[in-house]
């Protein structure tokens, strides 16, 4: 599958989300291979965060990937092509991404516990990948999104920074009133959007699993950020590097 960098970018500066079917399909076998490799034995440079119910996530640096064999995971999450789209919505180069997380997911019992199931945007500004390692449907955490409220997340982004008020979780989402779109599809499937998006992971059923992998990159704001700069030092023409307000 050809990527339109162009057409991909216009997608994501509308809805903050845009979807490649299938765009590793005939890589589906090594990723799941690698994917399970991940969750069976320790790996070199790498170690699973805290244990959440029903929640397994592997932090890993982009060279911990191919010095531990996985060389699939590597090639698909950091890809010259998803660097690329990260210049273009930010309208700046960008540093390479160096950092990923794997995903393997079952079945929660207490839905009112930690997780990524819940209602939520990120408090960086950054482009994040993610790639199905097996199918996605609603009976097994399918990402659920609201399309098109990257924009006003962001504005709320920026008044808490400015006001030197932390992001907190739950935090207060965009488009209460527009219904959440399940994301499915086939392994192999790649999905880009804006952290900004409100969004959620879908609610894994019983003798399901989820298996994805992400990787992300940072804009320029968010590198701001993370320094620990007050907005005020930040010059104002990075506020809104992914595309003009609505």
């Amino acid at each position: 599958m050809k990527i339109n960098l162009d057409q991909a970018t216009e997608h994501l500066r509308r809805d903050g989300v845009v979807i490649f079917p299938g765009l590793y399909a005939d890589q589906c076998e090594p990723l799941m291979q690698e994917h399970k490799r991940c969750f069976s034995a320790p790996l070199k440079g790498a170690e699973l965060a805290p244990p959440m119910e029903g929640e397994q996530i592997l932090p890993a640096r982009a060279v911990d990937l191919p010095e531990n064999g996985l060389h699939t995971l590597h090639q698909c999450l950091f890809a010259n092509w998803f660097h690329e789209l990260g210049s273009r919505y930010f309208r700046s180069p960008i540093a390479s991404n160096q950092f990923a997380s794997i995903c393997y997911d079952t079945p929660k019992r207490h839905l009112d516990g930690p997780g990524n199931h819940h209602t939520h945007w990120d408090p960086t500004l950054s482009l994040r990948l993610m790639i199905l390692i097996s199918d996605a449907s609603v009976e097994n955490g399918a990402i659920e999104v609201k399309r098109g409220t990257h924009y006003r997340n962001h504005a709320t982004r920026l008044q808490l920074w400015e006001n030197h008020i932390e992001y907190q979780d739950p935090c207060p989402c965009a488009g209460e009133e527009l219904p959440f779109t399940p994301i499915e599809g086939r392994a192999g499937t790649a999905i880009v959007f804006d952290v900004s998006l409100t969004h959620r992971k879908g609610i894994v059923g019983p003798g399901q699993d989820r298996r994805v992998a992400f990787s992300h990159v940072h804009s320029p704001l968010a590198q701001y950020q993370q320094a620990g700069q007050s907005l005020a030092d930040v010059p104002a023409s990075l506020h809104w590097p992914h595309g003009t307000p609505l």
